[in-house]
């Protein structure tokens, strides 16, 4: 067996990690406790319990947790009961309590912190499905430019970067665009939700995505609306699987 050769720089990038770790220990973002443990996603235990996330079996069409398996083809009750556009979504929690401030705090410029850890816990508990899942291209949920610069941010946009680079998948943030402003979908009805997204998506020029398995990124999932024109943008493109993943699940108009 060859022993790789020592590297004084990786040594001294180590050494200097580890300095910075007792100096600074890893603190949860929500609540400034020190976490035993450095992790990517930065929750303590107890603001990670607040947060009530879902466990198997889960909904194909929104990813909240359901009492028994939903055969193939079929959701919830909460989606329809009727297969999505898209193939399936993957979501941590609902939007409900502490993790509800999170994602809110996560939509300004200053909680882009947040947003990274919530997309790295998201991967600690289904990182190893979307893994096995052969995904090709990894994008965000698009804002249109009016509204982003407005915000100065884009959580999902965020979020995507952390997952595509975790997953070792190509990101692609400018995949989709928003061709038109719309009204925030909070604003809205459910059914005045589905119109007002209607065709407000399409796929910049100059990509292809031929029999491509596309890993779309948003942070709340509420009607479905959104992620269904997305995702029909998508296909119209060539795309032949889209994943939905998103932090929360919401089940009102919040």
């Amino acid at each position: 067996m060859t022993r790789s050769p020592f590297s004084l720089p990786r040594f001294a990038a180590t050494c200097r990690a580890r300095l910075l770790e007792l100096l600074f220990p890893p603190a949860c973002v929500v609540c400034g406790e020190a976490i035993p443990e450095a992790t990517c996603a930065a929750f303590c235990w107890t603001c990670l319990e607040e947060f009530q996330e879902f466990f198997p079996p889960y909904c194909p069409g929104c990813g909240a947790a359901v009492p028994h398996p939903i055969e193939e083809g079929k959701t919830c009750g909460h989606c329809g009961g009727e297969k999505t556009r898209y193939d399936r979504a993957v979501t941590l929690a609902p939007y409900d309590g502490l993790l509800r401030e999170q994602l809110l705090r996560a939509k300004k410029p200053t909680g882009e912190q947040v947003a990274v850890a919530l997309a790295h816990r998201l991967l600690e508990r289904h990182g190893e499905a979307l893994r096995a899942a052969e995904l090709d291209v990894v994008c965000p949920v698009p804002m249109h430019w009016r509204r982003r610069l407005r915000r100065m941010t884009n959580s999902p946009s965020t979020m995507a970067s952390v997952i595509a680079q975790q997953l070792g998948v190509p990101l692609a943030s400018g995949l989709l665009v928003r061709r038109r402003y719309t009204v925030p979908q909070f604003q809205l009805s459910p059914t005045d939700r589905q119109a007002n997204v209607r065709g407000a998506f399409r796929v910049a020029a100059g990509h292809k995505l031929q029999s491509a398995h596309v890993l779309l990124v948003d942070d709340i999932l509420t009607t479905g609306a959104t992620v269904t024109q997305a995702t029909r943008a998508l296909r119209i493109a060539g795309a032949a699987k889209v994943t939905v993943v998103a932090v929360a699940r919401s089940y009102s108009d919040r």
